[in-house]
């Protein structure tokens, strides 16, 4: 067999292998990178609220009326519309109850928040009832029980169940989101 044929033979035999599908494989795999990076950058930009309306979720899981119960249940809750309002009442709440034989004075100063001026403007609308309400709750306390973090906390969770009582029956809309003691003195 001369040589030529044998050059031939290889030149004309097997065709070298060549992966077909390896540059196929190759763009796939790089596509579905940065279809996954990019995706994960879009994901957080929404929950990070970049884009509108991309925070209701993570707001609504979060949301917390003061009473340590989380409102992120099957219901959805409004997100907050702007930033607080916080509406003083003037006059500070002074009791008067008696203790182990002995007459003790409480003085309380009182602030609401909400984030929808609506909400405050109904509060001054039905302040008399409020004030009333209040203040036979504060009226018929034990001393012991506001000595404390705790008990001054549970007074204050009771003050805000209240006042969203009376507007959700006055109004439909007991969306106050916070209530807070400014200013509390015991004697």
């Amino acid at each position: 067999m001369p040589i030529d044929e044998e050059n031939e033979k290889v030149e004309k035999g097997e065709p070298v292998n060549k992966p077909k599908g390896s540059m196929l494989k190759v763009i796939l795999i790089v596509l579905s990178i940065v279809l996954a990076v990019a995706g994960s950058v879009v994901a957080t930009l929404y929950f990070a609220g970049v884009f509108p309306g991309g925070n209701e979720t993570s707001a609504e899981a979060s949301v917390d009326d003061g009473s340590g119960e989380s409102k992120g249940k099957s219901k959805k809750k409004k997100v907050a519309k702007g930033p607080p309002i916080y509406l003083p009442f003037e006059d500070p709440f002074v009791v008067n109850f008696i203790d182990k034989n002995q007459i003790r004075y409480l003085q309380i100063n009182v602030e609401v928040m909400a984030r929808d001026q609506d909400v405050i403007d109904s509060i001054g609308a039905h302040l008399p009832k409020i004030k009333n309400n209040l203040l036979v709750l504060f009226s018929d306390l034990d001393f012991d029980m506001i000595t404390n973090v705790a008990g001054k906390q549970k007074l204050r969770d009771l003050a805000l169940e209240e006042l969203r009582k009376i507007l959700k029956d006055e109004t439909g809309n007991g969306e106050v989101e916070a209530l807070y003691f400014t200013g509390f003195v015991m004697q």
